[in-house]
């Protein structure tokens, strides 16, 4: 054994008894401060769509990292090989928490608080916290081939329901599918070789799992904020010009059942998106679960000076007697814009 090898033997010893012995301790604290760092970022984050192809970026570097580890993860067990492997993985940690976090503010701006599509939201935050912590979540990486197929899926696609409507002018519903759709084949070669697509039984369960995703994605759409669509603004009022959309006195959330002796109620909702977008919008007026009206369907361009919508009840025809009421802005395909309750007082 030459000279050098002996201190490259000695030195990698001694790195090897270092990590040993604090490896626990610096990925817990390299924990906190990847929390710490997706928390900036979620800030930095605030009304920010021109870095989203930044985020394409990242789900495509994502992307060849969970390839490189689906089909090299035990090519060899060289010490240079496996440096390799953990800086590879390092990187797609990282990357799968600024993804999520950056995410997290454009779902929430999007979400109705309570409603289904809360847990859209909940979920992403869970993985965006789960992400920081880099112990469990490597090992889940490296561990389960179905943790990371499921994972990648999540972010591709919650990152693809974002980017179609902004950079592509696609309503969010064709956003959805596309989404889906885009997501899927990305994953497709990181859980089988194109040798084994040509056996007939596989490809028949790929076009199967791709339906089941697809028909999925259509039943849980009531489930995703329809991003980057949000309610601006809502507000009553009992006599509008329906020409200029000009209110007479307008409410919020507190209407004295005296000032209804017009006979009429209107609300006017506005609705924000950051690129023109075309869009089609309902109003649900609801009581305790129940639709007491629900508007025709109206196509408008939805933009960042806001475009309003309108409808208004009959009172002569559906008396609201004291109580609590609800109005709903739902996508004419099925996802919750926003919702606002208001009270009818005595």
């Amino acid at each position: 054994m030459t000279r050098w090898e002996s201190l490259k033997d000695t030195w990698w010893t001694r790195v090897s008894l270092l990590h040993a012995r604090y490896a626990r301790v610096f990925w817990t604290l390299h924990s906190v401060w990847a929390l710490f760092t997706g928390v900036v970022v979620l800030v930095l984050a605030h009304n920010r769509y021109g870095y989203i192809r930044w985020v394409v970026l990242f789900l495509a570097l994502t992307w060849a990292s969970t390839l490189f580890f689906s089909r090299f993860s035990r090519a060899s067990s060289a010490p240079g090989f496996r440096f390799a492997q953990g800086f590879v993985s390092y990187l797609t940690r990282v990357m799968y928490q600024e993804t999520l976090f950056f995410l997290l503010p454009f779902y929430f701006y999007s979400t109705s608080f309570p409603s289904w599509n809360t847990l859209y939201v909940l979920l992403l935050a869970g993985l965006a916290v789960f992400s920081c912590f880099d112990i469990p979540f490597d090992r889940a990486l490296r561990g389960s081939r179905a943790f990371a197929l499921g994972f990648f899926v999540i972010v591709t696609f919650s990152a693809l329901i974002f980017f179609f409507p902004l950079l592509a002018r696609v309503r969010t519903h064709h956003g959805l599918f596309l989404a889906a759709l885009l997501s899927f084949l990305a994953a497709l070669p990181l859980a089988l070789r194109f040798s084994e697509l040509r056996e007939p039984r596989k490809l028949g369960a790929v076009v199967l799992v791709l339906a089941l995703m697809l028909g999925l994605v259509r039943l849980a759409r009531p489930l995703i904020p329809p991003v980057p669509l949000r309610l601006a603004k809502l507000r009553f009022t009992t006599q509008l010009d329906p020409r200029t959309l000009r209110p007479g006195k307008e409410f919020e959330r507190e209407i004295p059942a005296a000032e209804l002796q017009t006979g009429r109620l209107y609300v006017v909702a506005t609705v924000f998106s950051p690129v023109p977008l075309p869009t089609s919008l309902v109003i649900r007026w609801q009581q305790g679960g129940y639709t007491l009206r629900s508007s025709r369907a109206v196509e408008v361009m939805a933009h960042a000076r806001g475009f309003r919508v309108w409808d208004g009840l009959n009172l002569q025809r559906l008396n609201l007697s004291p109580g609590r009421y609800r109005v709903e802005v739902w996508t004419a395909e099925g996802q919750l814009v926003g919702k606002v309750p208001f009270h009818v007082l005595p």
